[in-house]
């Protein structure tokens, strides 16, 4: 994902439950959760969920479910488009999409 000038990797691996993963903080501007949920096996689905960073709570403005199965592999599939995001009072911009691989071990 892309803010600001600067890129970040969000990596996640296979959960159970989306529940006890941990968002990951852009640039002091927006959080990103990243969920895989299913197991060794197959994948049932991947959520994304953005939040834009404001007081007192956080707004959420984006939510992408791509449902499976999927067959986890080594070989990188893209799933969906680019996402161009925006939010705050001067439309901050963030960029990202999702991409399925399978890490070597």
């Amino acid at each position: 994902m892309s803010y600001a000038d600067q890129t970040t990797v969000v990596k996640t691996r296979l959960q159970q439950s989306p529940y006890a993963i941990e968002p990951v903080d852009i640039g002091g501007r927006f959080t990103f959760k990243a969920a895989m949920v299913g197991d060794k096996d197959k994948i049932n689905y991947i959520a994304l969920y953005t939040y834009f960073q404001a007081s007192p709570k956080d707004l959420p403005i984006h939510e992408a479910i791509y449902r499976g199965p999927f067959k986890p592999t080594h070989k990188a599939q893209t799933l969906g488009p680019e996402n161009h995001l925006y939010a705050g009072e001067v439309e901050r911009e963030l960029k990202y999409n999702c991409e399925l691989k399978l890490e070597a071990q």
